[in-house]
């Protein structure tokens, strides 16, 4: 789209692009059929909204060791966001991956709950031995709003 009213158009000269002018800045034709697109603001949304959702997303730790849960007659779902421990057939205690001691139990929760009343889900394998589930049932009430124990679905 080149000028040519009043002038013969010559294949040896230069045709001049049209100017065009908008709020104040001055764009020309060649630079706006360029065909491409600046991708940098998108660039920054999507990474906003990444740091967004690793910000806001909760973690679960899980005890670390699998354990055979005994069934249950009746059964209620716990959220999510709760603090799991896991007591295996061997009576060891597993809370995120690793063995800790009983006396651990009540920081364990202090330091999963940040400031939120986070419940305790104990995952017993079905031969642990009861003494020391009650043991850390109660190790787990000191700080704990509440402290279930998994159970298998029925079906």
């Amino acid at each position: 789209m080149y000028q040519q009213i009043g002038k013969h158009y010559h294949s040896t000269s230069q045709p001049r692009p049209i100017q065009m002018r908008l709020y104040g800045r001055s764009k020309s034709l060649d630079d706006e059929q360029d065909g491409s697109i600046n991708v940098s603001p998108l660039i920054d949304v999507v990474f906003i909204l990444l740091i967004f959702f690793i910000v806001s997303a909760t973690f679960v730790s899980l005890p670390g060791v699998e354990v055979v849960r005994p069934d249950a007659q009746t059964a209620d779902s716990l959220k999510r966001n709760s603090i799991l421990f896991a007591l295996s057939a061997e009576d060891k205690i597993f809370h995120g991956g690793e063995e800790v001691q009983l006396p651990e139990i009540p920081r364990l929760i202090e330091l999963g709950s940040k400031d939120r009343n986070k419940p305790v889900v104990i995952q017993t394998d079905q031969w642990a031995d009861a003494t020391l589930l009650a043991k850390m049932i109660a190790e787990a009430r000191k700080i704990a709003p509440s402290v279930s124990i998994a159970t298998r679905k029925p079906r």
